[in-house]
């Protein structure tokens, strides 16, 4: 069961990123399809002109293609469907990060893609083949699979050049990383030294999906929080009070015993940089701005030949992420990428 679920996990996510060019594309819903209807209705009667399914509009541009709002309709509707006849209590922060996130994710597609090919890159036949089989596996067979992308507004010919897309910068990415990432002996007595575990308490204000005005509203708020938390306030009341992490907000924001590689690269920097027991002023990750209290530290107990392997493979994937991350922005920069997100405000 887990593992059809997570197939059509993969799937969705594939389906809902849909190949664009730098010409406008053409309309994607007839008029009287329920979709034209949910997007037409967001954009007429809501005001969300950007979504007008009569109207593109890039939302990401570069040197060789564009998104297009038409580009990420489809993941926007699968995710909002259930509340196409209550559109009035659409949640908009979430509606806008669930386009900004698919936009960017296609953007990265086309980047990686291209590449892939001037890497010469070619996946068989038998490889696409064998995965179609497992997706239609997961659907209990071919013709229920094949009912549910055209469900979506797919055909089979789409999915199957979409499958090569993806495992071609599949096998580009794991080249790439072979070829850039080592770990030296000096780097794993280095790692072995430093700090293992850290503990926090954080206060968390999200941004993902909010305009540049509503995010500058979110900071002016979060500096209001972090003044009190530095005059000396219960930090732990005031993580329950204002923080917007459901995983710690139950317990004054603590997050307890975690290993370097948990969180993501700003938290982690000042959770296992800052002294024991300071307040940090604002860190911005992509989920927003974090105000960290750090509350202890611990160091590595095990004698070093015992855990020389596991501090291996954590010094590896922290390297493949932050390898990957820069080849994006190589990559983004290159191609003079351009988000035009403000259009959804």
């Amino acid at each position: 069961m887990r593992k059809s679920c997570a197939l059509l996990g993969a799937l969705l996510v594939v389906l809902f990123l849909v190949s664009c060019g730098q010409k406008a594309p053409e309309p994607r819903y007839e008029p009287d399809s329920e979709q034209y209807l949910f997007f037409k209705t967001l954009s007429d009667s809501l005001g969300i002109t950007a979504l007008n399914p009569d109207k593109p509009v890039a939302l990401i541009t570069t040197s060789d293609f564009s998104v297009w709002t038409f580009d990420v309709m489809p993941g926007v509707y699968a995710r909002f469907k259930s509340f196409k006849n209550k559109l009035a209590d659409m949640p908009a922060d979430q509606l806008r990060l669930t386009i900004e996130q698919n936009a960017q994710h296609e953007a990265e597609k086309k980047l990686l893609a291209a590449q892939a090919k001037a890497e010469g890159i070619a996946v068989t036949d038998s490889a696409v083949n064998a995965q179609l089989e497992r997706y239609y596996s997961s659907r209990g067979g071919k013709e229920s699979f094949v009912q549910f992308i055209e469900q979506q507004g797919f055909t089979l010919d789409y999915v199957e050049d979409d499958i090569r897309t993806q495992m071609s910068i599949q096998e580009y990415v794991n080249s790439y990383l072979d070829n850039n990432i080592t770990v030296t002996d000096e780097e794993l007595q280095s790692a072995y030294a430093e700090d293992k575990n850290a503990t926090v308490r954080h206060i968390l204000f999200k941004t993902q999906g909010k305009s540049d005005a509503e995010k500058e509203q979110v900071k002016q708020k979060a500096e209001e929080v972090l003044a009190r938390a530095k005059s000396g306030e219960d930090f732990a009341a005031l993580a329950t009070e204002f923080t917007e992490d459901p995983g710690s907000q139950a317990n004054g924001g603590l997050y307890e015993s975690f290993p370097k590689g948990r969180m993501v690269k700003e938290f982690e920097d000042a959770a296992f940089d800052l002294p024991i027991g300071s307040i940090s002023d604002l860190v911005e990750t992509r989920y927003g701005y974090h105000i960290i209290k750090v509350i202890d530290r611990e160091k590595e107990t095990q004698p070093f030949d015992d855990v020389k392997m596991q501090l291996e493979n954590q010094l590896e994937q922290t390297k493949k992420r932050e390898t990957y991350e820069s080849l994006l922005e190589d990559l983004k920069e290159k191609a003079k990428y351009t988000e035009n997100f403000d259009i959804l405000a």
